[in-house]
């Protein structure tokens, strides 16, 4: 199950603000995360001369399901600590959408993970979690 809701709240000649809240519930026994919602706010024309831009602040959070989670406490009962059992994830993230031309957009992002991948073990050091990240990036779209 999944839902959207998605509002404008003020709109101005060349700017808007929105919210949007997002979420979704699926069955635990078939998939890692049992629940999951994220929400924002997003400024359209923020910026004198940029009414295409959008500006967007936003949170998420994912929660493990059960049934993985029950995984990794038989995983540590067979091999003994340390093994961390898996909860949850929470994301910050800001994201700048410019509209550079009619056809091409360029968004850098922003993000804070809180418990990467639900405390999943590091790779290289499997006695500990993978730390929290932070995370720049960006994206380019051409429509053509």
């Amino acid at each position: 199950m999944y839902g959207v809701i998605d509002q404008m709240l003020w709109r101005g000649a060349q700017s808007s603000a929105s919210v949007f809240v997002r979420g979704g519930f699926s069955p635990s026994d078939r998939n890692l995360l049992s629940w999951y919602v994220d929400g924002g706010v997003g400024f359209k024309g923020l910026f004198p001369g940029r009414a295409d831009d959008t500006l967007t602040l936003g949170v998420a959070h994912s929660k493990i399901s059960k049934d993985a989670a029950a995984l990794d406490q038989d995983t540590l009962a067979l091999d003994g600590p340390p093994y961390p059992i898996r909860n949850a994830e929470t994301v910050f993230e800001l994201s700048y959408i410019a509209q550079l031309a009619p056809w091409w957009t360029l968004q850098p992002d922003i993000q804070y993970i809180v418990r990467p991948g639900g405390n999943v073990p590091d790779p290289i050091d499997p006695t500990r979690t993978v730390e929290n990240a932070f995370v720049i990036g960006v994206r380019t779209t051409i429509t053509f």
